[in-house]
């Protein structure tokens, strides 16, 4: 088994879903910084997509938790989907060093940044989605945001 599909199988484990096509994942493990050093796709369409899908996941949610009122959901919602909110679930679940970061950002320990963070978390998010669909996606981060 190659290094790669050992690192992909543990960062399975972490997050709690299994990819049927792991171009998904790798993809959304690519910083911006490692793309330009490396020439290859990189996290950024996801993050607008993953932002999108945790707005909505984060909704349902609230509202499965009795909260059904936008004024009541709302101020909850932005308070988990804040870069800080997404970072701290991007620490409990342990993603910083599988993300592929550019030479630079690793001396300057950008992997452990909020806004790294943050955004490789909405990147998975939308790999999730791209992979599994809705059903999926939502299942797989109730679990990360009940933790």
């Amino acid at each position: 088994m190659s290094n790669g599909t050992t690192m992909n199988n543990n960062i399975e484990m972490i997050l709690g879903f299994r990819f049927k096509n792991r171009d998904f994942l790798d993809q959304a493990l690519v910083h911006k910084g490692y793309s330009n050093e490396h020439p290859c796709d990189d996290q950024s369409e996801f993050q607008t997509i993953g932002d999108a899908v945790l707005k909505l996941v984060l909704t349902e949610l609230l509202i499965e938790k009795g909260h059904k009122t936008g004024g009541a959901i709302t101020p909850k919602r932005v308070e988990q989907e804040k870069k800080e909110g997404l970072a701290k679930v991007a620490r409990n679940l342990g993603i910083g060093p599988f993300i592929k970061l550019g030479n630079g950002q690793i001396l300057q320990n950008h992997g452990e940044s909020d806004h790294v963070l943050a955004e490789t978390l909405e990147a998975i998010a939308a790999a999730i989605y791209f992979d599994g669909g809705f059903d999926k996606t939502k299942h797989t981060m109730k679990k990360w945001f009940d933790s």
